[in-house]
């Protein structure tokens, strides 16, 4: 079974290092089952772009579903990323029910139709963004009852991924942007999908980074317990990337939000020292 917590935790060390960077601040027999969680959340993440046709995807959403709930045992021993993460409910008794709605959640990728409202994005955050951090918080103390400081955590991460994903997901077909606020802004998806950088494109994403720094302000409002800090560690970095969208000639579809490998481990080393996001 290490062979499969360690698969795990390359994965996430090569997809994701912000992450991966902040579970290094968890106890080291606490880590492997957080990196479980989090390759499974990166594994569903991937399907929308693995597949040429929503059924096919909905296919390996099914899978997963069926897997997580024993059916497929045989077939999850050699998926690393499944063995691990069965083994990680088995361990720690961990009810499936969350997990599932992390995939129903992701069908919303797999079909590509815009996001209607600010509401339904909202929700979108708190099942595909949230529900990771309550339960990597679980995992690092299961007396602990994160969900209110998770949702928070999980819309400010969640928005941020969208701000810098942005010109990815709209060559791919997908726009989170909700359409109530492309309307607002007067601004037509075919504009979007047809790449014009507009003051109503930015307009409207300055908006929503207004959001994100509203989510960071309360959950910096939070008290957060220092054993489940390094499942919110990564929200540190939130006010680094919306400081780049805020600066002058920000284009969504070609500015670089990248931040230094330096300044975050800094940032996250910082927070994690004093105990505040």
């Amino acid at each position: 079974m290490n062979a499969d917590y360690e698969h795990c935790e390359a994965l996430v060390r090569q997809q994701d290092r912000e992450r991966f960077l902040s579970t290094l601040f968890a106890p080291a027999y606490k880590r492997q089952h957080v990196f479980a969680l989090y390759a499974f959340d990166l594994e569903i993440a991937h399907v929308p772009d693995a597949v040429r046709e929503p059924m096919a995807g909905e296919v390996r959403f099914q899978w997963w579903r069926e897997a997580i709930a024993g059916e497929r045992l045989e077939e999850a021993k050699a998926n690393p990323v499944a063995a691990a993460l069965i083994d990680t409910i088995r361990q720690l008794d961990m009810p499936i029910s969350a997990l599932t709605e992390m995939i129903d959640a992701r069908q919303f990728d797999l079909l590509g139709q815009p996001m209607e409202s600010r509401a339904a994005l909202c929700e979108y955050l708190d099942v595909t963004s949230g529900k990771v951090v309550e339960i990597a918080a679980r995992i690092l103390d299961d007396h602990c009852n994160p969900n209110e400081a998770a949702q928070h955590a999980g819309r400010a991460l969640g928005l941020t991924r969208i701000f810098r994903n942005f010109a990815r997901d709209v060559a791919r077909g997908r726009l989170f942007l909700p359409l109530e606020i492309l309307a607002m802004a007067d601004l037509h998806t075919a504009s979007v999908f047809g790449g014009e950088n507009s003051d109503g494109l930015r307009a409207a994403l300055m908006e929503l980074c207004e959001e994100a720094g509203r989510e960071m302000a309360a959950l910096r409002a939070k008290t957060i317990p220092t054993s489940v800090l390094p499942a919110f560690l990564a929200a540190a970095l939130t006010p680094l990337y919306l400081a780049r969208m805020r600066k002058p000639g920000y284009d969504p579809f070609r500015s670089d939000l990248s931040v230094s490998g330096f300044r975050s481990q800094f940032a996250l080393w910082r927070a994690a020292r004093s105990g505040k996001i």
